[in-house]
């Protein structure tokens, strides 16, 4: 069934908006102590670049082979240019993505025994409006008649403002065009109507400002008010680690994450909105969005930093699970 599904995203068609980054990882050793301060050493040996934000969502749907477009920001800066390049060389469309501001870029340390050590980011973020905003909206508002749905990947850097998400909802209900959200605090009732609306705990406990225990009950509770509140169709509440629960139409459903020590789970909310919407548009049940949506973010977790979904690694995933 899954494995059908996956075949058959191939022929839709998605638009990505969202705040693009860039994710650089420092790997190396700490072998002593500074003299200057009392902080590690570490002794750089390697190092990665990974397209992040927006642009690690639209690299998953890419990698299912999808037709994928992504319209966001990057700077005039080498930062930007390193993000473009890797766009296109992985066969993304770039011409949704105008040059303003500065490119957001993480850079993380990653010692030998692949411990975060620490992250560093240079980033302004920016929520005024601008021409190149508006030219960006439109472009938006042309594309959107062209696409099966809409994904917002909202990561608090600017470009998802009030305005933006406004006019982006109203265009998408004019032309009958579903929206999928990964919201961020600031701006999360904004996404009111909205197909599906994906927060992690710490996002809805916020929204909520209550505490939610991982029991099923407060759970479901928690996915109850979110809908009441936002007026979404289906809720995704990612619990990191401990997995994620599904809420659609009164009927609630958890899947618990496989037991692994420590994980590393950079980017797997990235691989949840990603699975998780198609799922929805392709009318797969409640069960197996769970089921799916969270192989995809443990996946993630295999490695270090941001990784995006591998069909391979996906269909061997689901060949060992039986489903």
């Amino acid at each position: 069934m899954l494995k059908e599904f996956l075949k058959s995203v191939t022929k839709t068609s998605v638009m990505v908006i969202g705040d693009i980054m860039l994710d650089k990882y420092l790997f190396g050793e700490i072998k002593r102590k500074s003299t200057e301060a009392p902080i590690d050493i570490v002794d750089i040996n390697s190092e990665q670049e990974k397209i992040g934000g927006a642009a690690n969502v639209a690299l998953s749907l890419k990698n299912l082979k999808t037709e994928v477009s992504l319209f966001g920001f990057v700077g005039d800066d080498q930062t930007g240019k390193k993000v473009i390049s890797i766009i296109k060389k992985n066969k993304i469309n770039t011409k949704g993505i105008l040059i303003d501001g500065q490119t957001t870029l993480k850079t993380r340390i990653i010692t030998s025994k692949k411990n975060h050590h620490s992250r560093f980011d240079v980033e302004k973020i920016n929520y005024k409006n601008s021409k190149n905003k508006e030219k960006l909206l439109s472009i938006i508002k042309s594309n959107i008649p062209k696409v099966d749905f809409l994904i917002l990947q909202d990561y608090n850097k600017g470009l998802l403002d009030k305005n933006m998400i406004e006019n982006i909802l109203v265009e998408a209900k004019k032309n009958k065009k579903p929206v999928m959200v990964d919201p961020k605090e600031k701006y999360f009732t904004k996404y009111t109507g909205v197909n599906l609306i994906k927060p992690n705990l710490k996002e809805a406990t916020k929204l909520l400002q209550q505490k939610i225990e991982l029991t099923n009950k407060s759970l479901k509770n928690a996915c109850l008010n979110i809908q009441k509140k936002i007026k979404s169709d289906w809720i995704i509440l990612t619990l990191g680690k401990n997995g994620l629960c599904v809420f659609f139409e009164g009927q609630f459903y958890r899947q618990k994450g496989e037991p692994k020590k420590d994980p590393d789970v950079t980017g797997a909310g990235d691989n949840v909105i990603c699975i998780a919407s198609l799922a929805i548009f392709h009318k797969i049940s409640i069960q197996k969005i769970a089921k799916l949506s969270n192989i995809c973010g443990e996946l993630a977790c295999n490695g270090i930093g941001t990784n995006p979904i591998n069909y391979n690694e996906l269909i061997t995933k689901l060949n060992q699970n039986d489903i």
